[in-house]
């Protein structure tokens, strides 16, 4: 157990009251005969059996019990704990999980994505497994190989998504060998909360991507690659006329925001900030309390509005495409 996973509100002595607590998780201590004390943890499902977490039953008596307390998981967010609450690897398969590839394929450890040149996360291989490289089905340069070949047969261009710093080494085995980095982007995260916002625009949402929306974004060769997985689509509107637009993909309690844009002649009057609060209230009517992006590191103006609404960065990554010299 990680020390700031849980709280331990109150103890009791003996067993009283411990009937109370069947179908809870509990840290029972119990008296050893030799005089010393031992610890159990598990789901208590009678006064006298503790179920573990790898399904083993623990039986005892309450005799033996010293003191017991409730564990009581802390508020799940997304902000906050180590790493942010939410390992690297998780929020990864949650930002893939709403702009999946057309085709994906495991080898190993590796995902393997291609979606027909549109997007670079759609077309790149993405290590899930334990460092340094993630996992691969074979040794390092043949599962690399296996990359190349991958991307050739669909004419890509082979490229490879590495969370940071989880893949740091792998970053720097295929720079010394002759691979580039192309761009380094954050992603970012944020626990939505209802926000009192002072605004005549109308929001409308959509659980398909129309032809409204795609003439504010443009966006028509991403439609098949947008429609793969579930997502709301919002338009601001003043005046009757559609001024933004954005992408919230959905994933359980999580959304993953995407494809914001601001019409030219209405940037830098906060436009794009009164959308993401008036979506954000939206979503926490649905239930939607955490929300994910990401931003190229270069993209100081999003970084900006980002951190206005309270994103806090949760790691980096990098792609990283063959040279056309190695």
């Amino acid at each position: 157990m990680r020390l700031g996973d849980y709280r331990y509100p109150m103890k009791w002595t003996g067993a009283t009251g411990l009937m109370d607590h069947v179908g809870k998780r509990l840290t029972i201590r119990l008296h050893e005969a030799s005089g010393g004390y031992r610890d159990i943890v598990g789901i208590l499902e009678s006064p006298t059996t503790l179920r573990h977490k790898n399904g083993d039953e623990i039986t005892f008596s309450q005799n033996e019990i010293a003191i017991y307390r409730e564990i009581i998981p802390l508020p799940d967010s997304a902000g906050k704990g180590a790493p942010l609450s939410i390992r690297i690897i998780e929020l990864e398969k949650i930002l893939n999980s709403t702009w999946s590839a057309t085709e994906q394929i495991m080898h190993g450890q590796w995902l393997f994505r291609a979606s027909g040149k549109y997007t670079m996360r759609a077309n790149s291989v993405l290590p899930q497994g334990a460092p340094p490289f993630g996992g691969p089905e074979k040794n390092i340069d043949e599962a690399i190989s296996d990359v190349v070949t991958f991307y050739a047969d669909r004419d890509l261009e082979p490229i490879f998504h590495l969370p940071l710093p989880i893949y740091h080494e792998l970053s720097s085995y295929l720079l010394a060998h002759g691979w580039m980095e192309k761009l380094r982007a954050q992603v970012q995260v944020l626990d939505i909360e209802v926000t009192q916002i002072n605004s005549d625009s109308v929001l409308e949402v959509s659980s398909l991507c129309d032809a409204e929306w795609l003439a504010v974004q443009g966006d028509e060769m991403l439609l098949t690659l947008m429609e793969t997985t579930p997502a709301r689509y919002y338009i601001l509107k003043k005046n009757g006329e559609a001024v933004a637009a954005l992408r919230a993909g959905i994933r359980d309690e999580w959304t993953v925001i995407s494809r914001l844009y601001v019409r030219p002649e209405f940037r830098g009057s906060k436009i794009g900030q009164e959308l993401m609060l008036l979506v954000f209230n939206n979503l926490y009517s649905l239930g939607i309390t955490k929300a994910a992006l990401q931003v190229d590191i270069s993209n100081e103006a999003a970084i900006a509005l980002y951190k206005s609404l309270g994103f806090r960065k949760h790691h980096e990554y990098s792609f990283v495409i063959q040279s056309s010299e190695s």
